[in-house]
């Protein structure tokens, strides 16, 4: 059940600056950790999902449905809402901007992906049918572009547990990972903090990485040896998302290009890769 912000403020239920807070995608991780951080800064938040049963949340935080194909559970979840944090999900986007721009949405930061820089690969084009017409809406906006997450490595785990080893292709391919924590700080930064409107900002980690020394970083983190065993493009294309593998068949052992960071954002340092797998080591042990 949503409230509006008198009710909420009669209730005495809005600490910190007086605004609210929705954040879409509450089961993700860059969700959770920009509900986390918000919380942390003192902020009012309300957490949206598709599926709210299956959604852990912090205590004082609500929970709503959230369908934005559905206009009404849209208007509904940002019911008394200022400040949005918002996944990039193209269907249904006109329903959200109707909605925001309705209840007078004061900011909205966007997660979008580094792959909106071109539209011509699936990904690309995906983000970017949500950059659009949230930048033709009006809305004050902050666009994140981050590239590799630091969390993929998470699809490693259920090997890792059960046999401590990793299978994927191209293992001496460079990435850029970030940490959710620095996605999420710039996003809180931005929400919460003046002159990030119409703003796009990429965003990396601060070193580049190949895929084996990522499952080396974990391997130190968990204090277990992982064995590394090599796919072909064939053997990878069965359970990988394709345009991806396409693109990092393109991409050889040519270093990432790193940044701007989260800092250009913070002005904080951003968090390394070992740094990553120490915060997750429980994930894999």
């Amino acid at each position: 059940m949503t409230h509006s912000i008198a009710q909420r403020f009669d209730e005495g239920r809005w600490p910190g600056d007086g605004r609210a807070y929705l954040v879409t995608g509450a089961r993700g991780i860059v969700g959770r950790a920009v509900i986390d951080q918000l919380l942390a800064a003192g902020k009012s938040v309300r957490a949206a999902s598709s599926d709210p049963a299956k959604s852990t949340v912090p205590d004082g935080v609500d929970v709503v449905a959230y369908d934005q194909t559905d206009p009404k559970s849209v208007a509904a979840a940002l019911d008394g809402i200022e400040r949005v944090f918002l996944y990039a999900e193209p269907e249904g986007i006109e329903n959200f901007i109707s909605a925001a721009a309705s209840v007078g949405v004061e900011q909205v930061v966007l997660l979008s992906s580094i792959a909106a820089e071109s539209g011509d690969n699936p990904i690309g084009a995906k983000h970017l049918a949500v950059e659009r017409p949230l930048q033709d809406s009006g809305l004050a906006l902050t666009i994140l572009r981050p590239g590799a997450f630091a969390a993929n490595a998470r699809g490693w785990i259920s090997s890792i547990k059960s046999e401590r080893v990793v299978r994927l292709p191209f293992p001496d391919l460079q990435l850029n990972p970030i940490h959710e924590a620095d996605m999420a700080a710039a996003a809180v930064t931005a929400l919460t903090e003046p002159g990030h409107a119409g703003k796009i900002y990429p965003l990396t980690g601060p070193e580049s990485l190949s895929q084996r020394a990522m499952v080396d970083a974990i391997a130190a983190a968990i204090g277990a040896p992982i064995e590394l065993v090599e796919l072909t493009y064939e053997q990878a294309a069965e359970f990988m998302f394709k345009p991806v593998l396409d693109m990092w068949a393109t991409l050889g052992t040519t270093p990432a290009h790193i940044g701007p960071t989260a800092e250009s954002v913070t002005g904080r340092a951003p968090r390394t890769y070992t740094q990553w797998a120490a915060d997750h080591a429980n994930d894999f042990r």
